[in-house]
């Protein structure tokens, strides 16, 4: 689910970085649990991680086209979960 938060945070950034900071209040975890997802993202080639060219403090964190493409996916799959949860649409059971 965490992931899954980022993914989608990055998204609505629209292609903009994001600090690791605003993601880490959004998750609402310690920055040692958001490193360690990060990482997994990262390696799984979802996300790039930068350190801001005029501040080296601060690392942002930008969506891949992978990354675009695994969050599609993502909503997809919640969304017909959500409508089959509720006995709604086409993909209820």
């Amino acid at each position: 689910m965490s992931g899954y938060l980022v993914l989608g945070a990055l998204a609505e950034a629209e292609g903009g970085p994001v600090p690791v900071t605003r993601l880490t209040a959004l998750l609402r975890e310690s920055g040692d649990r958001v490193s360690y997802l990060l990482k997994g993202l990262q390696a799984a080639g979802l996300i790039e991680r930068e350190r801001r060219a005029r501040d080296r403090r601060t690392v942002e964190v930008t969506l891949t086209d992978a990354g675009h493409a695994r969050f599609a996916e993502a909503e997809t799959t919640a969304q017909a979960l959500f409508h089959r949860h509720l006995g709604l649409g086409p993909h209820a059971g």
